[in-house]
């Protein structure tokens, strides 16, 4: 079965906009230009401009036409540890952002407690239901809706820290719990795609057609799980690195 004609338009506006010969920002031919360019009908424009916006690459704007997608892709080097600050006192976040020449924003943070649902409680080896402290923030790069953030923390472990407050922590959540006698040894991440939740789209804007990125990260200090962090990453602007260090892991051989 030969391929649907709008999907060939699609890869082609596809192969033009990776390649670069349409800059990001730069406004697509309009649609009788493409419509004469491919030889196609009109209802064959329009179906390749609706794959290529539910993946993010263009944009349709009223009266205007269809662009190119502005958006940058930021590296985030998730083997660091959040929850840090650097010797500037910034964050790991506003840090990592700064040093590719982007600007960082967070809004919206808020601290609350909740019962710990089935996923929550197992993550952290709790009972399901037991009472858990939970902050939340969103993240933003250059403008633009990056990341949802939202932390969980057993009560016995964020009781009596600066963790219960609803503000962010001038030294970082690590070295507050660790003032308190978690001390973060290890995390382990699980990562995924998936299609945004109806929840998440308002955040995300017009990449609801687009995949997130969801990192599910579990803190462990030597005796426990003391932190729970679930991530939502968009998708199409977000690239995740790992650092892995092996010097002294007896794992490499010649």
């Amino acid at each position: 079965m030969s391929e649907p004609l709008y999907r060939k338009v699609a890869d082609d506006l596809r192969k033009k906009i990776t390649a670069g010969s349409l800059q990001p920002g730069q406004r697509l031919p309009s649609q009788s230009e493409l419509e004469q360019l491919f030889g196609v009908s009109t209802n064959t424009v329009r179906l390749a401009i609706a794959v290529l916006a539910n993946e993010g690459l263009v944009e349709s704007r009223q009266g205007l036409g269809t662009y190119v997608n502005a958006r940058l892709t930021f590296t985030m080097v998730m083997s660091n540890r959040e929850g840090l600050r650097t010797a500037s006192g910034k964050d790991a976040f506003t840090s990592a952002v700064e040093e590719q020449g982007r600007q960082p924003a967070q809004e919206g943070f808020t601290m609350e407690f909740r019962e710990a649902s089935p996923k929550v409680a197992s993550y952290l080896q709790i009972p399901e239901g037991s009472v858990v402290v939970v902050r939340l923030s969103r993240r933003l790069v250059d403008g633009e809706s990056w990341s949802l953030q939202d932390s969980f923390y057993p009560l016995d472990v964020a009781e009596g820290t600066g963790l219960m407050l609803p503000v962010d922590l001038e030294r970082g959540t690590i070295r507050e719990l660790a003032n308190h006698g978690h001390v973060q040894v290890r995390h382990r991440d699980v990562v995924l795609a998936r299609m945004p939740t109806p929840q998440e789209v308002p955040f995300f804007g017009r990449r609801a057609g687009v995949p997130v990125v969801e990192v599910i990260r579990t803190a462990y200090s030597a005796e426990r799980p003391i932190r729970l962090t679930v991530a939502i990453y968009a998708g199409d602007m977000t690239h995740l690195a790992y650092e892995i260090n092996y010097a002294g892991s007896g794992h490499l051989s010649q």
